[in-house]
This record gives structure tokens, C-alpha cells and sequence, in this order.
């Protein structure tokens, strides 16, 4: 029960990663700030080892997340910090995209926990989700340099802090409801091929009465 109330206190933490970091600049120095955050990343990535496998992006991005918080522990500088999400979101464009090219995707193992016989419509969407979240980490990590190169601290924060977040619930909200409308008419052909194979058999009966 500890375990999982630290894991998820690491989590928001860490999820709040622009803010701590614009707040915490305010009190210590990069170098203090960036052993802090390299000891959160540690911390979760030890409680979460049991879950790589069922959480692929969560290795690459604790590596090159880390490694961009180094750049500020040894230059004593904040540009390694501003380059964290940019790195993290490489990191998942580079999980997603590998595993696009090495099915299953990663959507396509999380959608098998729920439904181990995905039907061939459905593995064709799931692929084309795939691309699309890709295309969204791409674009993503692109403002999210911008910010970290030609915006202030406030901007920066603002955008990795907020906005990021508000366009990823965002993407996965259409998603959510272009896949139910997907599902819906999956279903409505389904019912309309029975009916026509039902009526087809009806009529060879009929044939056969005659």
C-alpha cells in the first residue's frame, strides 16, 4: 500500500515537472535542483521495474529524461531542464514508431488485455492511431524546443506545464470517441451481413420446399 502511494507521488511529481522546476530554481541552485529530480527519476523507474514490460516508454524516456537533467547538473545552468520534455517526447515517438515497424504496437498490447481477438478493422485503426500519435509527439517535442530555446522560463512552463497536457487529453478524447463511432458501425455491417446471409439461407430453403 506504501509502495503505491509513493509510486504515485513520484508520479505527480514528476508530472508537474515544469512547475517544480520553475519553483524550484526560486530556492536552490541547478545543480541542487538537478540531483533532486535525478533521484525522483531513479526512485520510479526502481518501483516501476516490474512494469517495463507493460510500460515500454518508460526506460528510454527515464534515460534521455536523466540525461537532459544532467546537462543542468554539470553546467549549473536550466537549459537541461527545458530540454526534458523535449527528450521524453522523443522518447515515446521513438517506442511508438519502433513498435510500429515491429507490431504489435504498443496500443495494440494494451488493447489485448481487453480483448485478446482483435478483429482485422481493428488492428488496421489501431495501426493508424499509431501514426497519429507518432505525428503528435513530433510536433509536440517541436514547440516544446521552440519553448525551451526562444521563450522565457514563464512560456516554457506554461506550455510543457499546461498545454501539453490539455492537447494530449485532447487527442486522446477524439480518439476515444472516433473509436466508438468506429466500433458502432463495425457492429451495424456485422449485423447487416447476418441478416443478409440469414435471408440468403431463408430463400435457398424456400427453394428447396418448392
Amino acid at each position: 500500500m506504501l509502495k503505491k502511494i509513493a509510486t504515485v507521488l513520484l508520479g505527480l511529481c514528476l508530472l508537474l515537472y515544469p512547475f517544480g522546476v520553475y519553483l524550484g530554481l526560486n530556492y536552490i541552485s541547478p545543480f541542487w535542483l538537478a540531483l533532486v529530480l535525478l533521484a525522483l527519476l531513479l526512485c520510479r523507474l526502481v518501483m516501476l521495474r516490474g512494469a517495463l514490460n507493460k510500460m515500454p516508454w518508460l526506460l528510454p524516456a527515464t534515460a534521455l529524461g536523466g540525461l537532459a537533467i544532467i546537462i543542468s547538473l554539470f553546467t549549473d545552468t536550466n537549459i537541461g531542464f527545458k530540454l526534458y520534455p523535449l527528450m521524453v517526447n522523443f522518447a515515446m515517438f521513438a517506442v511508438f514508431a519502433y513498435s510500429y515497424c515491429k507490431p504489435p504496437t504498443v496500443i495494440e498490447t494494451f488493447a489485448r488485455l481487453q480483448d485478446p481477438n482483435l478483429p482485422e478493422h481493428a488492428l488496421s485503426y489501431i495501426r493508424k492511431v499509431t501514426l497519429v500519435w507518432c505525428g503528435f509527439f513530433i510536433i509536440n517535442a517541436s514547440i516544446s524546443l521552440y519553448t525551451a530555446l526562444y521563450s522565457s522560463f514563464k512560456v516554457w512552463t506554461l506550455y510543457n506545464g499546461f498545454i501539453a497536457y490539455i492537447l494530449i487529453g485532447s487527442l486522446a478524447g477524439i480518439e476515444f470517441i472516433v473509436r466508438l463511432f468506429i466500433q458502432r458501425r463495425a457492429v451495424q455491417l456485422e449485423l447487416a451481413k447476418s441478416a443478409e446471409l440469414e435471408s440468403l439461407e431463408l430463400e435457398k430453403n424456400a427453394e428447396k420446399e418448392v
